[in-house]
This record gives structure tokens, sequence and C-alpha cells, in this order.
């Protein structure tokens, strides 16, 4: 039994030629075996014309023609053709494949690119809003300079129901005693609702009026106070330099104790505000003095006190061991109380720091 060499489809018995495909067999060895010479003396007879010469040991007989049952394997011819078909199948899906990854990896590649790049867009855009943030900062505190050094105060926020029937820049408290705005008899808890006859309700409106004044200008000014509208007039300062302050040590400032305080309105049967002590410093000069959580104090050496910045400033200004009165409301009942001011304490890097100072000046 042998294989053909085309389809590898079984060869049994004489067959010369595969029955599958139509492939001759090669021929073996054992087939030349019986070969004999020629003898001129003893020819081979002749075989009529249509016959085959069947004394030939090469002789082999043909077989039936071959009829392939229903359900076979198809005919040689057909199985050639369905073979190539399925060749040229696979050869087609094989290049649908790699069509296929060429574009997966495209498309891979053109995703990872966009991540790559996703960062890079978010960074721009962070870098787009820090540089919005950092000049708006800027902006913001231009026109904080430009109000502290022309007009003489630091503004603050307030709450809508202090001035129910005004709008304009809330005055926290004074630069310094000879600030413009000191000069021009304006109190801390006012608000300034008129510069130069031009409204202000707000901060851009103050800006504008404030780019058209120049140093040395005297303008009118309204501010309200206590529900009244009050008239003055105001004189420029130099945008570019502060007002002049005094300059004290820590050790030169005053110290009443108060821990913590806040503003409040209104004092009893008038529409006053004051500053309502909420904490006092334990043996501090305002708790020997007999000042309680809830006084609520209105004035600070007959000076009005309305926001608690202005007061603070009002006791850093007095020296330590000097006497002080304050008028204070003790629920409906109107006090004054005279204490001696204590000294500000500093830690021992503070005064170290001090006389570093002061050594270098000598």
């Amino acid at each position: 039994m042998t294989t053909c060499r085309a389809c590898s489809s079984e060869i049994t018995g004489p067959d010369r030629y595969c029955r599958n495909c139509g492939v001759p067999v090669a021929p073996t060895v054992a087939e030349f075996d019986d070969t004999r010479r020629f003898s001129p003396s003893n020819p081979l007879p002749a075989v009529p014309p249509g016959q085959h010469d069947t004394t030939n040991p090469l002789y082999v007989a043909p077989s039936p023609a071959y009829v392939a049952p229903e359900g076979s394997a198809p005919s040689a011819p057909l199985s050639l053709l369905v073979k190539l078909l399925l060749r040229k199948s696979v050869a087609w899906a094989m290049i649908a494949l790699m069509v296929l990854t060429l574009v997966g990896l495209g498309i891979g590649l053109g995703r990872a690119t966009d991540r790559r790049r996703a960062p890079d867009f978010h960074r721009e855009d962070e870098d787009r809003q820090e540089r919005d943030a950092v000049n708006e900062e800027t902006s913001r505190r231009d026109y904080e300079i430009a109000v502290e050094n022309m007009l003489g105060f630091k503004q603050g926020v307030f709450l809508a129901s202090e001035f129910p029937d005004a709008q304009g820049i809330f005055v926290n408290h004074l630069m310094s005693d000879d600030s413009a705005a000191a000069l021009a008899k304006i109190q801390a808890g006012d608000l300034l609702t008129k510069l130069n006859d031009k409204p202000v309700g707000n901060d851009s409106a103050l800006s504008e009026v404030l780019d058209t004044l120049k140093t040395g200008d005297e303008v009118p000014v309204t501010v309200y106070r206590e529900g009244a509208t009050i008239n003055l007039k105001i004189k420029i300062a130099n945008r570019a330099f502060p007002p002049v302050q005094p300059k004290l040590e820590p050790s030169d400032q005053g110290f009443l104790g108060i821990l913590n305080s806040s503003r409040r309105c209104c004092i009893p049967g008038t529409k006053k505000y004051g500053v309502e002590v909420k904490e006092l410093q334990l043996n501090g000069p305002a708790e020997l003095f007999g000042l309680r959580p809830g006084d609520v104090i209105t004035e600070f050496n007959g000076r009005p006190v309305k926001t608690p910045n202005e007061f603070n400033r009002y006791i850093r200004a007095v020296k330590p061991l000097s006497k002080v009165v304050l008028t204070i409301f003790r629920g409906n009942t109107e006090q004054k109380i005279e204490l001696i001011m204590g000294q500000r304490w500093e830690g021992l890097d503070a005064i170290m720091a001090r006389r570093d100072r002061r050594d270098r000046r000598r």
C-alpha cells in the first residue's frame, strides 16, 4: 500500500494512478527486477492495434471506471477547486486580519497620543486659570492699596441687614489718626456711599472714581452712619505712599486682655453700634477691672468704638500702665469703667530679634 504524493490518499492494489486526484504513482525498483534483454532472435510477439501486451511484466490491467458513491468525497477536479477556493479564502482572511490589526494599532496609537496630549491640555487650562487668579489677586491688591493710601482706611465686609437702605464701601478701620479719612472725620463703621458726587456702591465703582482723582484733590464724600447720611470733604492722599503710622515695639503697645470680640448692633433705644466682649483673658486688665463677657463697648477714652479692628488699634496706640476709660452697656445700663493698661507680652524670639535690631543700629 502506498500513498499519493499529491493528495496523500491511499493507493491499494495494482493501481498506477490515484483515484482521488489522478496523479501517477511513482514506480518502485522491484518493478524493474523482471526485465529482460532484447534478443533479435527471439523478438517480442506483435500486439494487434488497440490491444495490450499482457505478457509484458510491466503491464497493469486497467481498473474499471470509478464512480464515486453519493455523499462521498468529490472528484479530483472538484477537490482541487475546493482546495483552491479554501486557499484563497485563507489568504483573504489573513489579509483582512492584517488590515484589522493595522487599523487597531492605528487607533491604539491615536488614543495613546490623545492620552499624552490630554494632560498637556489640562495643564494649559490649569496654567491659564492660575494666571487669571494671579492677575485677579494682583488687581485686587492694587485696588486695596489705593483705598488705604488715597483715602486712609481699610475696607471690610458687612451684613446687608446692617445697612438695609444704603449701598457702599464699609470702613473697617482707619490706617492712622493722620490719614485722609481721619482728617475728614470719617469713622470706622461708616458706609462710604459717594465720592466726588459719584455713587460708589461696589469696588469697581470706587476704583473708577479713584482713577480720576489726583493727589491733593479735595472732593466731597458721603457716608451713612447710624441711620443718617453725612456729607464731608476729604483730601486725596498720594496713591504711592501709605499714611504715616507710629511704629511701636510690642513692649510699648497697650494690652487689655480681651481675647475675642465682635461687632454688635444695636444699643438699646438707639441705632448705635458697639463691640461685644466674647471672651476675656484670665487675670488680664479687662477682667481684673470688672469687664465681663456680654458687655458692649461703645467708647474708648471718648472715641467711638464700632468695629473690633478699630478697637484693637486704639488699644495698641496706648502705652502700658496708662489709665483709660471705657464706656460700656451692660444690658440696658450705660457704665464707665476706668482701668490701667497692661503690657503686650513678647516671646523670647521676638525679644532677641528686637535686641539684635537695636545692636545693629548702634
